[in-house]
């Protein structure tokens, strides 16, 4: 997850880059009406419900438009037994600033920046990471998107910088392989994810992110078809709530009402977590280590007190 603040938008010429070996058959699109094979680099997943207990290496599934249906079914096969969605999503930086630091900012302070650089910015990848009674999923998907140009699309170039040489994201491939933003949100209505009518309010899905601003944000704003997120808060916090339900926790926040204070990799080290998969900035990755820093803290802090006590607190938007 790129920083949450940053300066003006510019532009950052980048010459591409050949694609990387993915995992799967990728047919191109109509105008290039050719097949072509990707070298295998993970064996195909399996779904299980009792595969989070069985000691199985962890991994992170790249999800591009070939496979995006593929996935998403069988991401939707695995919610009845895990049932907690926790999300992370990656996107060029900010564009928009403030002169209020971090910390003085109210509520809606905060959410005027993220709506501005939400609103202007494109959403690069999502990642997905399931879990329930029985543990975590040894899997996670990182959705690939299409539609963010460097050569033209407003970023921070720091943030792309990062994404390029910290997480590997090549833009090219991304480009010309990614799913449409479009199609990963009618997925998620068409699997069972989001409600349909978007109407989540007896949704028995968790939704988790760290720090979940910017990631509910950009979902919403994908879910919506595009869409300027709603001009007030107070819009806001009822559409994520139509959208995703009243179960939505911000693991930061639990966090800090534990005593645990610092970013996503500061709060797992202290908690003694590891990254099981991947590396960090990486959407896949990031939101494993999310779940893994929450089952952590059900562990140590939540045995006789419900966790949804939490929910509906979205740092910085409360």
């Amino acid at each position: 997850m790129p920083s949450r603040d940053g300066g003006p938008a510019v532009l950052h010429p980048h010459q591409p880059s050949p694609p990387p070996p993915c995992s799967f058959v990728h047919i191109m699109p109509h105008q290039y009406p050719t097949m072509v094979q990707y070298a295998p680099s993970v064996s195909p997943f399996t779904p299980s419900p009792a595969a989070a207990g069985g000691g199985v290496k962890a991994e992170v599934r790249d999800v591009w438009a070939g496979n995006l249906d593929d996935e998403l079914s069988t991401m939707a096969s695995l919610l009845p037994y895990y049932p907690c969605v926790c999300v992370d999503t990656e996107f060029p930086g900010a564009v928009h600033g403030s002169s209020t630091p971090r910390y003085l900012r109210g509520p809606r302070e905060s959410y005027a920046l993220v709506k501005r650089n939400v609103d202007d910015l494109k959403l690069l990848q999502v990642g997905v990471s399931l879990s329930g009674p029985s543990g975590r999923l040894p899997v996670a998907w990182q959705f690939n998107l299409r539609g963010f140009d460097p050569a033209v699309d407003p970023h921070a170039p720091d943030s792309v910088a990062m994404l390029r040489s910290q997480a590997g994201m090549d833009f090219a491939t991304m480009r010309d392989f990614g799913a449409r933003p479009e199609d990963l949100a009618a997925g998620f209505y068409r699997y069972g994810l989001i409600p349909g009518g978007g109407s989540g309010e007896g949704s028995l899905i968790t939704w988790v992110a760290f720090s979940g601003a910017y990631d509910f944000a950009y979902l919403t704003k994908a879910l919506t078809g595009g869409r300027a997120l709603p001009e007030t808060l107070e819009g806001f916090n009822a559409l994520v709530r139509g959208l995703f339900g009243a179960r939505v926790l911000d693991v930061k926040h639990l966090a800090r009402c534990c005593g645990v204070k610092g970013g996503l990799e500061q709060v797992a080290a202290a908690l003694g977590v590891g990254r099981a998969a991947g590396r960090a900035h990486c959407a896949g990755s990031d939101s494993m280590l999310t779940t893994d820093v929450l089952l952590a803290m059900l562990d140590m802090f939540f045995r006789d007190t419900s966790v949804l006590e939490y929910a509906g607190t979205i740092v910085d938007l409360a």
